[in-house]
């Protein structure tokens, strides 16, 4: 199979995503149970027997109380996608705010879409510059042991990726970053391809 053919469409594609730009889009629109990837009702964000299994994990959950659970509860209900942008679920207010952050600029970007590498990984965003050049932004949202062991192996991977093809560039935002987008992520931005004079 051809890795620059999209198996939907059949259009040009990248070698390195699954499908070409517009059909990657058109499969973010339909609903999808977040656990196994079965098409789900719109409005729901589980199938069935995931919700009964998510919702007896929650109850048993509760019985136990020590610190570190109650943070991981707290993390994971934190990114349970109660946010939308432009009908796209997204994980945190803070992504979304990125979200429109990028389109308020133009920037054509796409959402969590699958990257290929030696392993399977899905960056916050992904930005095509229409010359050719890729910007990955990865949000990072929380500072724990676990969670910061984790950021280090994306950030390594996402280095390797940029030194191996001199058309991928990776910038990170965490929490502090938001309060200020247009200076903190624009800045960032500027060290890319993607350099602006002024960023809304």
């Amino acid at each position: 199979m051809d890795k620059t053919i999209c198996p939907n469409c059949g259009k040009p594609k990248k070698p390195w995503f699954h499908l070409c730009w517009e059909c990657t889009e058109k499969e973010k629109q339909k609903p999808k149970c977040e656990v196994c990837g079965v098409e789900i009702p719109e409005g729901h964000t589980l199938c069935k027997p995931h919700w009964i299994e998510k919702n007896e994990g929650k109850r048993k959950l509760q019985s136990i109380d020590y610190v570190k659970t109650k943070k991981e509860i707290e993390f994971k209900e934190k990114f349970e996608g109660k946010f939308y942008f432009n009908s796209q679920k997204v994980k945190s207010k803070s992504e979304l705010l990125i979200c429109y952050f990028l389109s308020a600029n133009g920037v054509n970007f796409q959402y969590e879409p699958t990257l290929s590498l030696e392993k399977e990984f899905r960056p916050d965003f992904v930005i095509d510059d229409l010359r050719g050049n890729n910007i990955i932004i990865e949000h990072f949202g929380m500072d724990e042991d676990n969670y910061n062991k984790k950021r280090a192996e994306k950030e390594s991977e996402y280095k390797k990726l940029c030194e191996k093809d001199q058309t991928f560039h990776f910038i990170c935002t965490d929490e502090e970053d938001i309060f200020n987008l247009k200076d903190k992520l624009g800045k960032k931005l500027n060290q890319t391809p993607l350099k602006r004079v002024l960023w809304k």
